[in-house]
């Protein structure tokens, strides 16, 4: 193999484990936090039902007026696969910035 697909190889497989390994990093930090905040969450749902006797519905219909969305039933945001793509847009951003005219 020639010296310089030597070095090509190399700087790709740097730059991948760079990747997975901001990816685990990322994943590990945010994970945890919103898991807690989504059953934070899901503990005021429980405890605004009880205490105001809502139904399911009731619910649903006062989150609603009052959120106009629903960002915090889109599910966990930090998987792997979610820090990978983060750690890949990390990386894709930092750098010198030059204009060649």
């Amino acid at each position: 193999m020639k010296k310089q697909n030597v070095r090509t190889l190399s700087l790709i497989v740097c730059t991948f484990t760079y990747l997975l390994v901001g990816a685990a990093v990322f994943d590990a930090l945010e994970s945890p936090t919103e898991k807690k905040r989504c059953e934070s969450l899901r503990d005021i749902e429980k405890m605004i039902k009880t205490k105001y006797n809502m139904s399911a519905e009731d619910y649903l219909v006062l989150e609603t007026v009052v959120l106009k969305y629903e960002p915090h039933k889109a599910g966990q945001q930090w998987k792997f696969a979610g820090a990978f793509y983060y750690a890949t847009t990390v990386l894709t951003t930092i750098g010198e910035y030059r204009t060649i005219f």
